[in-house]
């Protein structure tokens, strides 16, 4: 420990009487640490290669050696001190990850396989809805799967605090199915207990959900996104995902919900509603009582302009 204090000390001393100067960059840069790789990855970026900073470091390996792994930043006219402790004591950038509500499990997983930040390797299988769509912080160097374990933990901290407010008929499973049923057919927040309620109608006469979600989710595999509409066909394949084919609930989740379509699909609204259509911008949809009046809607809706 001593040995340690006394190079620190060395090297502030050293800095100052050699690097005091400033940078002078024109603006903030970034730059990568992973394990012994600090002055060859430097190098790499092309910037910091000559840096005062990355100069001392090379020559002195105990530091090196106790820098971790990060991303770190040097901003305009940093002092080459300022890097070297900031690399030191480990105060790398802090970066988010913003998942949003609707995302399937294999949605969220190419967001994260995908980003050159996190390492490792996700091995465990995911059910849907059991992460929560939220956003999270991270840094350079962090493991995916710890990324994971943060959107399970969240996850299950919701479902423990809604657990008590649920006052339908329904398990908590089925809650989650529904709120993912609820969550994909509108991202209207001001609509979702509407929604809740047509569909919490048809489960109380044994009616079919007929959900264009479902049938998206079993054409997919399991991904939940289509680049392109829903054809009459479509509404025919058989998977016990596809709300028209059968009765009931789908057997898991369609998707990972937010708090809002949880809460939705615990206490919706009471309505006499067992239909409705999206409006012509999709932004709102129209309900029905009857499908006569249903029909009437949905060809209003095609032909607004």
């Amino acid at each position: 420990m001593a040995k340690f204090l006394i190079t620190i000390f060395s090297i502030i001393f050293v800095s100052f009487a050699i690097f005091f100067s400033e940078s002078n960059r024109e603006t903030h840069s970034l730059f990568y640490v992973r394990g012994d790789d600090i002055h060859e990855i430097a190098k790499k970026d092309g910037s910091f290669g000559t840096a005062p900073a990355f100069f001392i470091v090379e020559k002195i390996s105990i530091i090196e050696n106790k820098i971790p792994t990060g991303e770190y930043e040097i901003k305009k006219n940093e002092t080459a001190i300022s890097v070297i402790l900031k690399m030191i004591s480990g105060k790398g950038v802090i970066r988010k990850l913003t998942i949003p509500e609707g995302h399937t499990v294999k949605m969220i997983l190419d967001v994260i396989n995908n980003n050159p930040l996190l390492f490792g390797k996700i091995s465990e299988s995911l059910q849907e809805a059991s992460l929560a769509p939220d956003t999270y912080f991270y840094k350079f160097g962090d493991s995916k799967v710890s990324i994971i374990q943060k959107m399970k933990n969240q996850m299950e901290k919701i479902r423990i605090r809604f657990a008590s407010e649920n006052k339908t008929n329904l398990s908590c499973k089925d809650i989650m199915i529904l709120a993912s049923i609820i969550e994909k057919e509108s991202g209207n927040i001001e609509e979702m207990k509407l929604i809740s309620s047509v569909f919490h109608n048809r489960l109380k006469i044994k009616m079919r959900l007929q959900s264009d979600p479902t049938v998206i989710y079993a054409l997919t595999e399991g991904y939940g996104k289509m680049d392109r509409n829903l054809t009459r066909q479509d509404l025919w394949f058989e998977s016990p995902y596809n709300t028209y084919r059968n009765g009931g609930l789908p057997p898991t989740p369609i998707c990972c919900p937010g708090v809002e379509a949880i809460k939705a699909a615990m206490n919706p609204e009471r309505t006499d509603y067992f239909y409705f259509v999206a409006e012509k911008n999709k932004r709102k949809h129209i309900f029905s009582k009857e499908y006569n009046t249903h029909l009437k809607a949905i060809k209003a809706a095609k032909s607004a302009s």
